[in-house]
């Protein structure tokens, strides 16, 4: 009986489906025809077949045009076919200006801009409600919780469908949230909670720009953010309730949240079940997260299980769809433990079918793709597709990476091949570029101006967007009574579709010292592409070449005559031989980055190796140097990083004496803190009077320790010891004349985009020339 109904309905809805389209009609919910007027927007006509998918996408073509409510189709059969029906609600037109009652904090046209009514605009029930929605919740967040907002709807009588508009508002009274406290916080400081949904004290400049949950969603996500924090850190109890008010003074309030925090659970034995073609004891070795001992967080076992299905979604009988469960299971012997298992849903094998890339509507595909390790027919590997993840979202391109597998038709499995699939990664955009003006300032470039360019996702050969290629572009203006620079520069990552990234750059650069000024103007050329080394060939850094030239100036010369080594040398002297001089130069330098950060460094370093020729041109020279800065998270529980840095250079002219501008100097706070900048060298005496020059030597080395201890977010303190000398000649390792050493202390205070470092040093030995200087400050990040 039961199949030969279904056989029944099957067989009518063909006939309907197959049935043609009779009339074609619109109706208003009151029952007036309308026709006329909107069937030209419909794709369904009389004599076409009867396709019940082109009426749905009829339905919605009419609720985009925007003048129709609650959009509904009726098909009637007829002896002679369908009849097919629009039912439709016509949305009303605002008639201005908005009326609004009760209103006294903000005016009128305030509250119409909130409204997001427009004059002559057409509206439904659900539009007016969103209208209302948006005024309470603009009054909610300035601080008046009882607010009420009702509207009134009146017909205009010589205009049929019109509308004048009146909201009423009961504003009640305003109360000021004056701070978020806590109730039953016993383990956790009210402090660390507040920062969870972005309340800072009112020093923090991290507050100044984030808004006071005030609304009932917006104490709900605070509420949540606190529970989340917990269940974090093993408190897999907890409960928070909504913040209740609290009175403060007149007009304000304090809104508490009651916490109970339960026991803090640690983890006891783990186990995993449910698996067929892996060893239980493999899946559960594939967890690097947590071991027994550990904090029970929800996130990390939520990690620990991630880890498990890329294991198995990864191994030799790679199986997708494997889904893991985590079982928390009382411990019998401790109730501050939970044992927990680790409940494993096996996938099945999968190849893939294509790669699909959606959202990316300014992205090209391939710079999306080359991004991704896995091919069509290659078999679906979960640990390289989360490497695709890993590798688009460190791109920046985009706020949210995922990627998920869909069915295609055909594709089950059979004959022992496995199912295939397509292998989608879905992006979403987000702003690129970055145009940023401020006010910088040193102890040694006094304070300037800068104004910057950038677009980190760049496309040169695009006009007028110039986005999506994957490239970098950036202008930099920066002037001031020191310094002034102007650049520009293009890097294509990707050259030839290949690893080899390609930087060109164009500048102008001067600064002005006390006793001469000195203007590079000049372009560069950089070819970088990582190296492999056995047995991984895994890449190992980079092998750079850059190809430069610089057109240098002297201006602005002091006069006067020095001694330098039994001889008499001046500026104007240098200025005639080497001024207006041209130097080509070619760079050969490996280089290798593992920091983990470039704000807040606590681990990794960054090395690099090079060698400079200027064969040619005017000056005649070569340079040979390294660079070493290490960073170790010595005390990870209160987060102290240690950080050592290492710097060794010579320079000689082959053809001539080395001018004034390639020699090299320390101190300063970027190099040797407590001294003068540039005052670590061989000094040049003066002929008559006592005002010596710094002249530079051919060798240097200098060497950097600093610990660093956070005191509160944002702010750290730093104990530190610089050291250096700078050798008169090349290869020169008598430093005994110029050798610098100091000790200090500093702050760092880590401002997104604007770290300042304060550093007060002390010298422990002073060469007999240098001047000290015990105050420093820097702005910037350590590249």
């Amino acid at each position: 009986m039961k199949k030969t109904l279904l056989a029944a309905l099957l067989a009518l809805a063909g006939t309907v489906q197959a049935a043609k389209v009779t009339s074609v009609s619109v109706k208003m919910s009151d029952g007036s025809d309308v026709t006329g007027d909107v069937t030209a927007r419909c794709q369904v006509k009389v004599g076409d077949e009867y396709d019940p998918g082109q009426c749905a996408r009829d339905v919605r073509a009419l609720r985009d045009a925007g003048e129709y409510d609650n959009i509904t189709v009726k098909v009637e059969h007829g002896a002679n076919g369908i009849d097919v029906i629009y039912v439709v609600t016509p949305k009303l037109r605002f008639q201005g200006p908005l009326n609004v009652t009760g209103n006294d904090f903000w005016s009128v046209s305030k509250i119409t801009s909130l409204s997001e009514l427009k004059d002559g605009y057409p509206y439904g029930e659900a539009d007016f409600e969103a209208a209302v929605g948006r005024v309470k919740h603009a009054y909610q967040k300035k601080f008046f919780p009882d607010v009420k907002v009702d509207y009134r709807l009146e017909p205009i009588p010589d205009f049929p469908g019109a509308v004048h508009v009146t909201m009423d508002i009961t504003e009640g009274e305003r109360r000021k949230i004056h701070d978020f406290t806590f109730v039953g916080n016993d383990s956790v400081d009210a402090a660390d909670l507040r920062a969870t949904f972005d309340q800072y004290p009112w020093w923090n400049p991290l507050g100044w720009f984030s808004d006071t949950p005030a609304t009932e969603q917006d104490l709900a996500e605070a509420r949540d953010k606190v529970v989340a924090y917990y269940r974090d850190r093993g408190y897999l109890d907890v409960t928070v309730s909504l913040p209740e008010e609290v009175p403060y003074s007149e007009g304000k309030v304090d809104r508490q949240f009651k916490v109970v925090e339960g026991v803090q659970y640690k983890v006891g034995r783990m186990s995993v079940t449910g698996t067929k073609q892996y060893p239980a004891d493999a899946v559960l070795a594939a967890n690097k997260a947590l071991a027994t001992g550990d904090i029970a967080g929800a996130a990390t076992m939520a990690e620990a299980a991630r880890q498990m299905e890329i294991f198995c979604g990864s191994g030799e009988k790679p199986l997708t769809d494997t889904h893991v469960t985590v079982r928390q299971l009382p411990s019998g012997a401790n109730p501050e433990v939970v044992d927990l298992e680790f409940a494993v849903e096996e996938g099945v094998p999968v190849a893939i079918h294509r790669i699909l890339v959606r959202g990316n509507d300014y992205t090209k595909d391939k710079v999306i793709r080359r991004e991704i390790s896995l091919s069509p027919g290659d078999p679906m590997l979960a640990d390289k597709a989360e490497q695709g993840k890993r590798r688009l979202e460190n791109l920046r391109y985009f706020d949210r990476v995922r990627y998920y597998m869909e069915t295609v038709e055909g594709g089950e499995a059979k004959d022992g091949q496995p199912e295939q699939r397509d292998l989608v990664y879905e992006v979403s955009e987000k702003n690129t570029g970055n145009f940023m003006v401020g006010i910088g300032a040193s102890s040694v470039d006094s304070v300037y101006g800068m104004v910057e360019l950038s677009e980190s996702n760049f496309d040169l050969f695009s006009p007028w967007r110039f986005r999506g290629a994957g490239q970098k572009g950036r202008v930099l203006l920066q002037a001031g009574p020191r310094v002034q620079t102007y650049e520009a520069s293009v890097t294509e990552p990707y050259l030839f579709d290949r690893m080899l990234e390609l930087t060109v750059t164009g500048y102008r650069r001067q600064r002005w010292y006390d006793d001469y000024d000195i203007i590079r103007s000049g372009g560069a050329a950089t070819l970088a592409y990582p190296v492999k080394f056995w047995p991984t060939w895994e890449p190992f850094g980079r092998f750079v070449v850059r190809f430069g030239g610089e057109f240098i100036e002297f201006d602005d010369v002091e006069k006067g005559l020095w001694t330098y080594r039994g001889r008499t040398v001046s500026l104007r002297e240098e200025d005639r031989r080497y001024g207006d001089a041209f130097e080509p130069v070619v760079r050969l330098f490996w280089a290798r980055d593992t920091r983990d950060s470039f704000r807040m460094l606590t681990t990794g370093a960054r090395t690099q190796i090079y060698v400079d020729f200027a064969p040619a041109g005017d000056n005649k020279y070569y340079r040979a140097g390294f660079n070493h800065r290490n960073y170790f998270n010595v005390w990870k529980k209160y987060n102290h990083v240690f950080m050592a840095a290492f710097r060794a250079e010579t320079i000689d002219g082959i053809s001539d004496d080395v001018p004034i501008y390639d020699r090299m100097f320390l101190g300063g706070p970027r190099t040797i803190r407590g001294f003068e900048y540039r005052h670590v060298s061989p000094f040049a005496k003066r002929v008559s009077g006592h005002d010596d020059l710094p002249w530079g030597g051919q060798t240097l080395f200098c060497a950097n320790f600093e610990y660093t201890i956070p005191i509160v977010r944002m702010l750290r303190l730093a104990l530190f010891s610089d050291l250096g000398s700078v050798g008169e000649d090349e290869f020169d390792t008598d430093f005994s004349d110029t050798f610098a050493w100091s000790a200090g202390v500093g702050f760092r205070i880590d401002l997104p985009m604007f770290p300042i470092r304060l550093d007060f040093a002390a010298p422990l030995k002073t060469p007999d020339e240098a001047e000290k200087e015990v105050f420093s400050f820097t702005v910037g990040y350590d590249f």
